[in-house]
């Protein structure tokens, strides 16, 4: 005989609609009950209509007569009747603490649910226990997503856009980032992974939409944070989220300032064969920046009828003063560079939907920053070099989408929708005080860009078990003397054998540009040595992306994928053979392309472990026939490997212990090292579950960067940065308010940047 407690208040906001009830079912902890009976009964006890909870907690009945109750029904809790005259928005179900016989009731949260071909996951449940602290950091907790050089990757993707209720922004990754790092995870309702983003998401190719909560009753609650993080330096900062919401409109407000201070060292072995003679150049770097950046963001959500709504919400970014140092020494020059400069931006997005099938949305972002850099620098043969150098870039964007979706007969439906962006970019850069053998060039360009774009998309519901989707966008871009129409496909098949197996198919295609200041026709010297070159000839790159998904029990994950990428560019290193010169460029190859297999296997131990391993095994090809006078066409089998852990001391103190290797891979001319990362992280949740400490240390073991080495057709390079990448963090928040009325019813700019 088994003692079956399980203290949990239930909370059902329900809604009454014309010839409709519907609700949602949560615990006390807030989050969704999956299994509730519903039943509609008419007065006298005579059934009308049933229905159960899925797994947001979501019910809804059809029908409603004049007269009539609910029956609520669930083995954990006593069995409740609701008159049509008692409702409110708030009903409770009393706990069952009868004794069971021989009954052990284990309930097990899924890892995933498939939501019209979506993988959705409960964001904050799924890093409830970790040693996280916000939005970005949860995303990285989401099955296959994993974070390189500051870029999100989801495994067997050509590339992952993140996107927030639906939409793009107009920001850049970077300060998507700094927002979402500002993002408490329970403002987040859920996170939805797609390999292949409908169209009326206005991104292709793989997504991560996070779906945030929206205002259902009268609340008012915010958190305050403050952190301290220390990466060889240490920096601090401090964060406030309130959010005031009613049954009809919805306010939130957000600040973070932070001090921003980071290091890094590299070492650099180039042995530059030059006119036949090999010059053995030996140097360190270290290199420093420092600043201050304020970010705030204002929302306000009104309610309309028929599930609608509008919003308008500014988010605004400023560096009043960033400074930076760079010292290199060794065999061949001593260098010194000094930099200073300031950055803002502001964006506006406003987004309306209506009750039958229209959203339209408009973004506006301006950026601009500016800076001013000092060189000089004394080559082994005494020569020397400085100059003065002012940069400025200004960037505007627009952009407007529109969409329109049909429920049509025999589950068919129907979306069609187009786009428009204009984007403005102005950018110099002014040489002076120049002295020494230096080539310098003072450039001034504007670049204005134009995307225009249409598509329909075509969803049928072959079964209770199999629903398709298929769909195609035109595009028209133009940049400069560049102009092009291409046409993208995108088809989705998902077919579900039973409850605990799910099959699914997806195609995508999609175009990535490269950045502005990467088109400019500039030389940037970062030292004596090494220079910048920019590639004004840069053409976009096209990727073709195709994934089959196995799901087993809502929480095994097993993925083959194949991904081409034409034209692929990247930034790579040369040894220049007519001086002593690293250049630095970014160029387009023929292609890139891979495929392999990803497993994602959940297990755990009692409720005291939590654990998740996962691998990925693919083939990596690269070819280009115009890489300076280098060309190469090289392949090389790649193994990752993850496993993270949380291990439960308590209901309040939890433990991380997450460990990632990369097997050797290439990129280009480069070989990259096999790569090793070690997390430990900490959380403890105390006074009435309102406040919060967190403690995580990565890259513990400092294996976590990789070192690049050339030995390519003449090139000989190595390049080691794996110094002081060990980042401890530390941060504390409390949350207040949560008052609840119970009367009521219920930035893509990643190309933005020097």
């Amino acid at each position: 005989m088994k003692y079956l407690g399980l203290c949990m208040a239930v909370f059902c906001c329900l809604t009454v609609k014309a010839q409709q009830l519907q609700g949602y079912i949560f615990d006390q902890a807030k989050e969704p009950v999956e299994g509730v009976a519903v039943m509609l009964q008419t007065v006298d006890s005579a059934f009308v209509e049933g229905t159960i909870t899925d797994a947001n907690g979501l019910f809804r009945l059809t029908n409603r007569p004049a007269k009539f109750r609910l029956k609520l029904q669930h083995l954990a809790y006593q069995t409740k009747f609701v008159e049509e005259g008692m409702l409110r928005d708030t009903l409770y179900l009393e706990d069952n603490t009868e004794f069971l016989d021989e009954v052990v009731i284990k309930a097990e949260r899924p890892l995933v649910r498939v939501e019209d071909g979506r993988l959705s996951y409960d964001l904050a449940a799924l890093s409830q226990r970790k040693s996280i602290s916000n939005a970005y950091e949860a995303i990285k907790e989401l099955p296959g997503i994993s974070e390189s050089d500051g870029a999100l990757s989801l495994a067997g993707a050509a590339s992952l856009a993140v996107i927030i209720n639906g939409k793009p922004t107009t920001m850049t990754a970077g300060q998507l980032e700094t927002l979402l790092k500002s993002t408490p995870v329970d403002r987040i309702e859920k996170a939805e992974v797609m390999y292949s983003a409908p169209p009326q998401y206005h991104v292709r190719g793989a997504a991560v939409n996070l779906v945030m909560k929206r205002a259902a009753t009268s609340s008012f609650q915010g958190e305050v944070k403050t952190g301290y993080n220390n990466q060889y330096y240490s920096s601090g900062y401090m964060n406030g989220n309130f959010r005031l919401t009613t049954p009809q409109y919805a306010f939130d407000f957000m600040y973070n300032a932070g001090q921003m201070k980071g290091f890094t060292h590299i070492k650099t072995e180039s042995n530059h064969t030059l006119k036949d003679k090999v010059y053995e150049i030996r140097q360190e770097q270290n290199l420093s920046e420092k600043g201050w950046q304020h970010d705030l963001r204002g929302a306000f959500e009104y309610n309309l009828p028929e599930n609608g709504w509008l919003s308008l919400a500014y988010t605004g970014s400023f560096s009043p003063s960033d400074k930076g140092d760079s010292r290199t020494s060794g065999s061949y020059q001593e260098s010194h560079v000094s930099r200073q400069g300031d950055s803002w931006m502001h964006n506006v997005a406003a987004s309306y939907r209506s009750g039958f099938g229209l959203d339209l949305n408009m973004d506006y972002t301006s950026y601009k920053s500016g800076k001013e850099q000092h060189l000089k620098s004394t080559l082994r043969d005494e020569q020397a070099n400085s100059f003065d150098l002012s940069g400025e870039q200004t960037i505007y964007r627009y952009s407007f989408m529109a969409d329109q979706k049909h429920e049509l007969a025999n589950n068919w439906k129907l979306g069609y929708g187009a786009a428009y962006a204009l984007v403005k970019d102005d950018d110099a850069q002014t040489y002076s005080n120049v002295a020494g053998d230096l080539e310098t060039q003072n450039t001034s360009s504007k670049l204005e860009e134009h995307t225009a774009s249409f598509y329909v998309n075509v969803d049928k519901k072959l079964s209770e078990r199999t629903t398709f989707s298929v769909s195609g966008t035109g595009e028209y871009y133009t940049i400069g003397d560049y102009h092009k129409w291409s046409v993208y496909p995108q088809a989705s098949l998902t077919f579900m054998s039973s409850p605990d197996q799910i099959f699914q198919f997806s195609l995508s295609s999609d175009k990535a540009y490269p950045s502005y200041w990467d088109m400019q026709s500039s030389i940037t010297y970062l030292d004596g040595y090494a220079e910048i070159h920019g590639s004004p000839e840069l053409r976009p790159m096209s990727s073709y992306n195709v994934n089959a998904n196995y799901i087993l029990k809502r929480k095994y994950i097993f993925t083959l994928f194949y991904t081409h990428k034409k034209d692929f560019f990247t930034q790579a290193a040369y040894q220049a053979t007519d001086r002593l010169a690293l250049i630095y460029k970014t160029q387009n190859w023929n292609y890139m392309q891979n495929w392999g297999v990803n497993v994602i296997v959940p297990f755990k131990a009692g409720s005291w472990l939590d654990s998740r391993f996962s691998v990925a095994g693919f083939l990596l090809k690269e070819k280009c026939d115009d890489y300076f006078d280098i060309p190469f066409d090289r392949s090389k089998y790649v193994t990752s490997l993850s496993l993270k852990n949380n291990f439960r001391v308590s209901k309040h103190i939890s433990f991380d212990l997450d460990a990632s290797y990369q097997s050797p891979a290439i990129q280009g001319t480069y070989d990259i090292e096999n790569v090793f990362n070690l997390t430990v992280g900490g959380k403890w949740i105390f006074c009435g579950d309102r406040a919060t400490l967190t403690l995580r240390c990565t890259d513990l073991l400092e294996l976590g960067t990789p070192k690049a080495t050339i030995a390519y057709k003449g090139q000989n390079l190595i390049m080691d940065s794996g110094y002081y990448n060990r980042r401890v963090a530390v941060s504390f928040s409390y949350k207040f308010g949560g008052y609840k009325d119970k009367d009521h019813k219920k930035v893509d700019v990643s190309r933005f940047g020097h």
